[in-house]
């Protein structure tokens, strides 16, 4: 009842603003469907899901134009179980994103809880899905995707190059090096062509413990519009304890506990075809575990998305994860990690 009223009075505050000023925007995704998983030792399990091919979500952003050459912008942004109406990201209210920044002729700097540069490579570069439906994260995961206590610094657009870094506070009473992080990102864009190349490196001491192996990935991805298809490609290299978390961490196939590499790679080739209002989607993404455990995975995916209008579609796909060696790698989406080595998809998206 307290986050209904909380909830009720951001949006009874936020329509007072928007009216007084028209540079805040109140914005959201609903994105509902049916997806069914197959492979598991339990058994096929078949759900309606909130928010496969993109999470759904809302949230207020808006600017403030200082002088000509300086704007304040903030973004809140919480993310919605559309099924149950009950938050994502821990039942927070505002778990995706919430940041304050300024912004010049030069570029921006931001505070707060925000996406790291290589996730972002991640989702705009390489993934032509976005980390939705047939969901990269699962073998392409690392140590950092978004992150609290941030501060981001993007550069504006030099003739096609940008790049961003992202600092983290450990926040370790004592050990400013603990649970601290940095990363960052350079790329280029012109006409057809976006490529990137990323890195995240993150300190996995605490207070209690010291002189662990901190967890380095780095990414280097493009895309390129051929006309009749736009090609996508990503490279990943994952190093040290976290750098590749695994999305689910039990052991969904029987067996021992699944165990996290601590040194792989990951290669992710797909490609976008629109035909009118419809688009056709293959891809595939590969992770090599140069572990002596050697659990390697495939996975293979088709999505078709029709879409009605600009902001709204309806959406289906098939994907299939193949293990090896005993890895227990799942078939998931943008919602949840999936619970067998296969599933299909079905749903309808709506922006606003």
């Amino acid at each position: 009842m307290k986050k209904i009223v909380i909830a009720a009075s951001l949006l009874t505050f936020a329509s007072a603003v928007a009216q007084a000023q028209s540079n805040v925007t109140f914005y959201g995704v609903m994105d509902l469907g049916v997806s069914s998983d197959h492979g598991g030792i339990a058994g096929t399990s078949t759900r309606v899901t909130s928010g496969m091919a993109t999470q759904s979500r809302w949230g207020f952003r808006g600017t403030e134009q200082i002088s000509d050459d300086l704007a304040a912008f903030f973004v809140l942004e919480g993310g919605i179980h559309g099924d149950t109406g009950s938050s994502t990201q821990g039942n927070t209210l505002f778990g995706r994103n919430t940041a304050v920044g300024l912004r010049t002729r030069l570029g921006s700097v931001s505070a707060g809880l925000q996406d790291t540069p290589l996730f972002t490579t991640l989702n705009v570069v390489v993934d032509p899905l976005r980390n939705g439906i047939i969901r990269s994260n699962n073998l392409m995961s690392s140590t950092g995707f978004r992150t609290g206590n941030s501060v981001l610094f993007h550069s504006a657009d030099y003739h096609g190059w940008s790049g961003d870094v992202m600092y983290v506070a450990g926040e370790v009473p004592g050990n400013s090096a603990a649970n601290r992080a940095f990363g960052g990102s350079f790329g280029y864009t012109s006409g057809p062509l976006n490529a990137r190349i990323a890195f995240h490196h993150k300190n996995n001491d605490t207070a209690t413990l010291h002189d662990t192996d901190p967890a380095r990935n780095w990414l280097a991805g493009a895309n390129y519009d051929f006309g009749p298809f736009r090609a996508y490609a990503g490279y990943q290299v994952n190093k040290g304890l976290n750098s590749n978390p695994l999305p689910n961490g039990t052991a969904v196939y029987g067996g021992p506990t699944p165990v996290s590499s601590t040194d792989s790679r990951a290669l992710l080739l797909a490609a976008s075809v629109p035909m009118g209002v419809s688009t056709w989607t293959l891809s595939y993404v590969r992770l090599d575990d140069r572990t002596t455990r050697k659990q390697d995975a495939q996975q293979m995916g088709l999505a078709y998305a029709y879409a009605f209008s600009k902001r709204t579609d309806v959406y289906t796909s098939y994907a299939l994860i193949r293990n090896h060696n005993g890895a227990a790698y799942t078939e998931g989406n943008s919602e949840e990690p999936g619970t067998g080595n296969r599933q299909f998809t079905a749903g309808l998206r709506h922006r606003f």
